[in-house]
């Protein structure tokens, strides 16, 4: 059975594959810093530190994967005395230490992003089981096929094409699911966002209509991954040698998506004059009987809980604040921002 392109158009997708890889990881690592400075703010504010520790281990698994990367790539196009460089055999054999150091990679830093997107859904769901019982289904299928996807690369001989090989099969499923879990949870807590700033009076904002920065934010973010991941399924079910050169950099994409939604949501509530860290929705409707300074409306959603602030005219604020399952109701007054 013929390969299409055969095993050299595999070892060029490789080697397009780590120029992405590179390109991905700069990226990443602008951001990086703006990252670390929020979560260390949200650590010293008495944030979770699953967060930070998320945010450690896919820096770790990227930066590593870059370097294996590069030193099989290296090894591969290298001259090593008389001997000729021979990257289509280096590359045809992905049950080797490298490859196999690599793909583990892969899987693990999107199992990491895939339980960060599960987590926040949760969490902007009231911590809902009910609800989160699909999500929570995923995950797991997700973590079953993501190791049988690495058991069946450890057993996939040398000089077998990989495209053709079990392991793609089982790898296709793997982020079948991995992209199901990503798409269903973003829409998830697009909906909730939506919900909750819907139940905010039209009359109080003048009866417009602007959609979230937050939702856009979410929106955007997932886009960029679920459109990579696309990618990678849809040249997997073709059985196309370029599937590797999406497969590849895909840790510095998911680590940028996930830097990229933390450095937003932050400018995004810096810029509406809420805490560091928090994404917020405020609208300040002016009316023709009342001063702006009555009435404040709002919805402030943040990765630990999600407020919704429906201030009422002139001495009647209520406020309602989600923490985990429970509703805590208030009455304090909200100065108009």
């Amino acid at each position: 059975m013929s390969v299409p392109g055969g095993l050299d158009v595999e070892t060029n997708a490789h080697l397009i594959g780590l120029w992405f890889q590179l390109l991905a990881t700069g990226a990443y690592l602008v951001y990086l810093p703006t990252c670390v400075l929020i979560l260390a703010r949200k650590v010293r504010d008495g944030i979770s530190p699953w967060l930070p520790i998320a945010c450690f281990l896919i820096f770790a698994a990227t930066v590593l994967d870059c370097f294996v990367t590069l030193v099989h790539s290296y090894n591969g196009y290298s001259v090593h005395g008389t001997t000729k460089p021979d990257p289509i055999t280096l590359w045809a054999n992905p049950s080797g230490t490298a490859p196999l150091i690599k793909n583990f990679l892969i899987v693990f830093v999107a199992l990491v992003s895939d339980f960060i997107i599960v987590y926040r859904a949760w969490i902007v769901w009231n911590m809902n089981l009910w609800v989160m019982l699909l999500p929570f289904g995923l995950f797991l299928a997700d973590i079953a096929l993501g190791c049988w996807a690495f058991a069946t690369l450890t057993q996939t001989k040398a000089g077998t094409a990989p495209i053709l090989a079990r392991v793609t099969y089982s790898a296709r499923c793997f982020f079948i699911v991995t992209f199901v879990v990503n798409i269903v949870c973003s829409g998830m807590i697009c909906y909730k966002i939506w919900s909750v700033q819907s139940g905010v009076p039209r009359e109080l904002t003048r009866g417009r209509w602007s959609p979230s920065r937050v939702i856009e934010i979410v929106v955007e973010c997932a886009g960029v991954y679920c459109a990579h991941l696309f990618m990678v399924v849809l040249l997997s079910c073709l059985k196309n040698n370029y599937f590797f050169m999406f497969l590849d950099p895909l840790p510095p994409v998911g680590a940028y998506v996930f830097t990229m939604l933390i450095v937003r949501g932050h400018e995004n509530g810096a810029s509406n004059g809420t805490s560091l860290g928090s994404t917020t929705i405020r609208f300040n409707p002016r009316t023709r009987d009342l001063p702006t300074s009555a009435i404040s409306v709002g919805v402030e959603i943040d990765l630990e809980r999600v407020t919704d602030r429906a201030d009422s005219i002139r001495g009647a604020p209520e406020s309602r604040i989600y923490r985990g399952a429970e509703d805590v109701y208030d009455s304090s007054d909200k100065t108009a921002i």
